[in-house]
């Protein structure tokens, strides 16, 4: 076992500190390795590879014996890729002390987390941009203007966020691209034509025009975005994905130690894709349209039923739409043939209901008889027969309901409003820019909408380690039966197996198998090639389906009654099945052989 030192002290919160204010990534390491400390027998913790400033990329492995643990079939799970979450990293170090209370399920499996995949995105001296980026810290040219990262956001208002900045009725060598969304003036939107809304704001991220080019805040600091470098629909026009695949350090890390590890059965990325709350559209192709972008459709029935178990454990009903295309999840997926799940932890909540007692019964009496004049007479009192009919007044028309453009943005206000007393929305603040001139300044926190509040890490670190649990309870599980062998004639022997997967998970996703990229099910027979008479001696089963799925053997050799014959069942994350032949005499296996 290797305790490395925890060496990302520079560590620092991302997102503002009124909204997730105990998920410092820095403290969440810490705590990590604490945890490791006090359960050296099942835990240790040592260094995959480094960041681009140096900065150690850390692994977590949890096994009941860790002189076995790459023994063992294994689940991984990564955070930290996603510096808009540091959530993310306490989440994982939370799920790591929920997994290690339950040694149960560390008896037959192996565990990897890696809490903090992209380390540079949460140092101080690089978030100079309030946790905007998602890169690393390789200096990149986005304007193409022979300058690096002179050109960041920054919190020029110095109310200790970075916003975004309007600026209403711009010049003509700077057309307007929002209005005011009717439904809710807070929010902008792009105008609808169609409806004669007409553009009247200008929109650019909180910042000044640094290199005098005439743009805002459009050269940040860094870099390469981690989760856009891997090899699956990489996106190789995109500035931030790298200059070539794997191009990074902390990618080449995560590929280097995956593929070093053919036993990983399972794995769950906690980052900015979803594909367990919404299950991707297996119909969904890339511009060959051959490739599915996110699940192929031989998948869809296992992504279903996992996403209603992830649903069921964490209560998330939401998520936010995101372009996987070079994601380490997809990576996972289609080039390796892991069943791999994804999740941001966290969507949108339900805000509180209105209390009741907030609202004035007079107040409804008023606000009723505004509508209707009769609402005011009390339905009690005594009619006067002589009393003159008066026709009543026609109700006015209630005002139709505009609905926001972006409910999903308009959600989060309302639940901001109810239950964060109005904290992750900073409002429209009048600001005289020194090249713009006045503009206003506001909009949603950074990480607000991407970061659960602490004291929902608790319960989502639980799901997370549920999961993981059911993952590994899931697995493959490669077996050899049904096997027979009968003398047929003289000196030869029929010999007749089945494998069989009785886990629930496929051996290599379909994505996987369409790929030719799984780890193979190798069958060997020990009978000399020159006498078999059918069959293969080796046969290579590029994967079975979950749930029973197999796949049949019949072999004709040439042996005696007295010599034992072995047939061999290999899955690297399993190990061997073996069984021995004698004659008509079968001995079934026993056990796994690691």
């Amino acid at each position: 076992m290797f305790l490395i030192p925890i060496t990302l002290l520079a560590l620092r919160l991302v997102t503002d500190p009124p909204v997730a204010e105990n998920t410092s990534v820095r403290d969440a390491m810490v705590q990590a390795n604490t945890i490791v400390q006090n359960n050296r027998a099942r835990a240790s913790i040592a260094t995959i590879g480094k960041s681009w400033t140096g900065q150690p990329i850390e692994l977590i492995t949890l096994s009941e014996s860790l002189i076995d643990a790459e023994k063992k079939p294994a689940i991984l799970l990564v955070s930290g890729l996603d510096g808009s979450r540091p959530s993310s990293v306490a989440i994982a170090v939370a799920a790591i002390k929920k997994l290690l209370e339950t040694p149960e399920i560390l008896k037959k499996n192996t565990f990897y987390v890696i809490p903090c995949a992209n380390p540079d995105v949460f140092l101080d001296t690089f978030m100079k941009s309030d946790g905007r980026a998602n890169r690393n810290a390789r200096p990149v040219d986005e304007d193409r203007d022979g300058r690096i990262d002179e050109d960041p956001p920054s919190d020029i208002n110095g109310d200790g966020a970075i916003t975004m900045m309007r600026r209403l009725n711009p010049p003509v060598n700077d057309p307007p691209t929002h209005l005011a969304d009717p439904g809710e003036p807070r929010l902008l939107r792009i105008p609808d034509t169609t409806k004669d809304q007409r553009a009247i704001y200008t929109l650019y991220t909180e910042g000044l025009d640094s290199d005098h080019d005439g743009l805002i805040a459009e050269d940040d600091i860094g870099g390469v975005d981690i989760d856009r470098n891997f090899p699956h629909l990489w996106p190789e026009f995109n500035p931030s994905a790298g200059q070539f695949q794997l191009s990074e350090p902390e990618s080449q890390s995560l590929v280097k130690f995956v593929l070093e590890h053919p036993r990983i059965v399972g794995a769950l990325v906690i980052g900015r894709w979803d594909n367990l709350v919404k299950t991707p559209d297996s119909k969904a192709r890339d511009v060959t349209g051959k490739t599915p972008i996110a699940l192929d459709s031989g998948d869809t029935a296992t992504w279903e039923e996992m996403g209603r178990k992830w649903r069921e454990l964490s209560g998330q009903s939401r998520s936010t739409e995101c372009d996987p295309s070079g994601s380490l999840a997809l990576w996972l997926y289609a080039h390796r043939g892991i069943p791999t799940f994804a999740t941001q932890a966290w969507g949108r909540p339900d805000p509180s209901p209105v209390a009741a007692a907030l609202v004035d019964p007079a107040a409804l009496v008023v606000a009723a008889a505004l509508v209707d004049p009769a609402a005011l007479v009390d339905p009690a009192a005594p009619v006067d027969p002589a009393a003159p009919v008066v026709a009543a007044a026609p109700a006015t028309p209630a005002p139709p309901v505009v609905i926001p453009a972006d409910e999903e943005a308009a959600g989060w206000l309302v639940w901001s409003d109810r239950d964060q007393a109005g904290r992750g929305f900073l409002p429209w603040t009048p600001f005289n820019h020194p090249t713009l001139g006045p503009v206003e300044i506001g909009g949603f926190r950074t990480g607000f909408r991407s970061n659960p509040p602490p004291s929902e890490i608790p319960k989502i670190a639980d799901a997370v380690a549920t999961f993981l649990s059911e993952l590994a309870k899931r697995q493959p599980k490669i077996s050899l039966c049904k096997l027979t062998s009968k003398l047929t004639a003289p000196g030869i022997y029929e010999i007749e197996a089945e494998i069989v997967n009785d886990g629930w998970l496929p051996t290599v996703t379909e994505m996987g198998r369409i790929n030719h990229q799984p780890v193979p099910i190798i069958v060997r027979i020990s009978t000399p090639k020159d006498r078999i008479l059918s069959g293969q001696r080796m046969t290579i089963v590029d994967g079975l389906t979950g749930a029973g799925g197999r796949k049949s053997f019949r072999w004709l050799v040439q042996s005696s009654s007295s010599e034992p014959i072995i047939l061999e069942a290999n899955w690297k994350p399993s190990g061997t099945y073996r069984a021995s032949i004698t004659g008509e005499k079968v001995t079934l296996p026993s056990e796994v052989i690691p």
